[in-house]
């Protein structure tokens, strides 16, 4: 089952990378960081680092900068199961796990 996002924090280049899985294509993004959040709930996540499920606010909108592999910078809105990957990924970069 291929896994909807990936982390590359242990890479040893002091770049915060994530990819997230959008249908047909995977979104690389380096450096992303939240710039706005709006609908706060409350979600039970899994994770590949820790065993189980535990719950967490997530937020239903965000807006995120982030770097493509160009170094472009970019500014876009997600939503959805979209926006809470994006977020869980954006918390592994910072040393945050659920």
């Amino acid at each position: 089952m291929p896994r909807p996002s990936t982390k590359y924090e242990v890479i040893g280049v002091k770049k915060r990378i994530i990819i997230v899985n959008m249908g047909l294509m995977n979104m690389v993004m380096y450096n992303s960081v939240i710039i706005k959040k709006d609908t706060p709930f409350e979600a039970e996540e899994g994770c590949l680092s820790l065993d189980g499920v535990r719950k967490t606010t997530r937020y239903r909108n965000i807006e995120v900068e982030y770097y493509d592999g160009s170094w472009k910078k970019h500014r876009q809105k997600y939503s959805g199961w979209t926006a809470q990957i994006i977020q869980h990924e954006i918390d592994h970069t910072n040393g945050i796990i659920i």
